[in-house]
């Protein structure tokens, strides 16, 4: 499950989706937030608005009619309004707060006590009827200004003004409640949707990787899937469908300009060796039969050069799989070995073979075989006499088997160990050595054939005079059996 939702976040279009989700969700909070606001706090000032002006209405009829009109309208307005009224001082108290329960969420709600007598204050606070059995008269929110009613000579009394605000804090909780519901709905559907659009995304760029890989692999038949949406993957498809068609003509063309080529130079080239062979033969013992041999060797060598070009050729231009098989290296490694164990000899070198059975590959056995061969060459041809070469068949710590030869010649420097895997380069101190500059280029070519890494590396670092070389042939797990 983790590993899947890993492998799911990873995906671009999945973390862009999840991004536009919560920017989405953020967006939304921010205005239901906003409005939220701004329709509470709108409904609250114009309740503060509300109850200052009537309080100021009081005061100016005190002005004008003197203490007893103003308890004659708070009477009035606590019998014909909503409002919430208390007029105090040392002679009367009335109003229709002094028959709740009023307090602060905090505590007593201080309607004398604790109050400057010429000061405003703006209080909240909850009331409650005592005579109702009604859970909706309970504990109600209201707001008030507390205030006094001013006389020339000081305070008369003094008075409360307030307003039931319980339906207004009631819409304000839902609007609140609700934001937090469609905001929680809202990214769960947002990770749904970036769930589901990074699983086909990933499917079709799966489809993708899968072509590439089959292409490099040799498999030029393959095609992108389609589904004629014509949308941008579907475009992109049909442009590599149209890449790799045209890159499948060249390829054929190629191979079937190399077998052309082949054909029309390997049959006079061997024509040419036999009748100089033939030349040599029947001059024997003359002057001229060393010079026809020569010539022999030269179009022999002419030939392996061709044979070697065409054949690396045809596997970097994508010769077909379907002949690799799994197969045992260790039989074909001793072959090698009871070929090569006399050559070594013959040079004075030492050879060791190392190929302990039961590492399954899956390869192209006559493929293989000529790539080991180039490197057992190459070792035999360059290691000093006295040196040795061992052809090992092992087991990374990795788990990937590994094909490797190596000597204690000269070695090939670090700067030059990518270069010498090309055509026809050969370095300065081998140029007066036999060979053609192919030998590590068909290896490099059948190891690439095989999904698998050539490695060059030295053995010994610290002898500067001969570090030796490891060849390697690491096989990758998937091509391991």
């Amino acid at each position: 499950m983790i590993t899947n939702f890993s492998k799911i976040y990873k995906n671009t279009l999945f973390r862009y989706s999840l991004l536009g989700a919560l920017l989405f969700v953020l967006s939304l909070m921010i205005v239901a937030v906003s409005v939220y606001y701004a329709t509470v706090t709108s409904e609250l000032n114009r309740v503060d608005k509300l109850v200052e002006t009537e309080h100021s209405e009081i005061q100016k009829i005190y002005d004008e009619n003197g203490f007893q009109a103003v308890e004659r309208e708070v009477t009035l307005r606590t019998a014909s309004s909503e409002g919430l009224y208390g007029l105090v001082n040392k002679r009367v108290a009335i109003g229709n707060l002094f028959f709740q329960e009023v307090t602060k969420e905090d505590g007593e709600l201080p309607l004398l006590t604790g109050l400057e007598p010429n000061e405003f204050n703006k209080v909240a606070f909850l009331y409650s009827n005592p005579h109702s059995e009604e859970n909706d008269f309970k504990d109600r929110r209201a707001r008030a200004l507390v205030g006094p009613i001013r006389t020339e000579n000081g305070v008369a009394a003094i008075l409360v003004v307030g307003r039931d605000v319980e339906g207004t804090m009631r819409t304000g909780l839902k609007v609140r409640n609700a934001i937090f519901i469609s905001s929680h709905i809202a990214l769960i559907l947002g990770l749904i949707s970036s769930w589901f659009l990074s699983k086909r995304f990933t499917r079709r760029v799966d489809a993708f990787n899968k072509l590439a890989d089959d292409v490099r692999l040799g498999n030029l038949e393959r095609r992108a899937p389609r589904n004629y949406s014509h949308d941008e993957m579907d475009m992109l498809a049909e442009h590599l469908n149209g890449m790799l068609d045209h890159i499948e003509r060249l390829m054929k063309s190629m191979k079937y300009a190399g077998d052309s080529v082949a054909h029309d130079l390997r049959t006079p080239l061997t024509r040419l060796r036999t009748r100089l062979e033939s030349a040599a033969i029947k001059r024997e013992n003359t002057e001229d039969a060393e010079v026809f041999f020569s010539a022999a060797e030269d179009a022999n060598g002419l030939l392996k050069t061709f044979d070697s070009i065409l054949r690396i050729s045809r596997l970097e231009t994508g010769e077909k799989r379907e002949l690799l098989i799994n197969i045992d290296p260790k039989t074909l490694l001793d072959d090698l070995a009871d070929l090569y164990e006399p050559s070594c000899e013959s040079a004075g070198l030492e050879f060791i073979a190392i190929t302990p059975k039961g590492h399954i590959i899956k390869a192209d056995r006559g493929l293989m075989s000529q790539a080991v061969s180039n490197l057992i060459e190459n070792a035999i041809k360059y290691t000093p006499k006295g040196g040795k070469v061992k052809l090992e068949l092992l087991k990374t710590s990795k788990g990937l088997v590994e094909i490797s030869i190596c000597d204690n010649g000269p070695g090939i420097p670090l700067a030059d160990r990518e270069r010498v895997k090309s055509r026809f380069v050969r370095l300065d101190k081998s140029r007066t050595q036999p060979g053609n500059g192919l030998g590590l280029s068909l290896v490099d070519a059948v190891a690439h054939f095989h999904n698998a890494d050539f490695i060059l590396s030295s053995i010994d670092n610290h002898n500067t005079k001969r570090p030796g070389l490891r060849a390697a042939i690491i096989f990758p797990k998937k091509n391991i059996k």
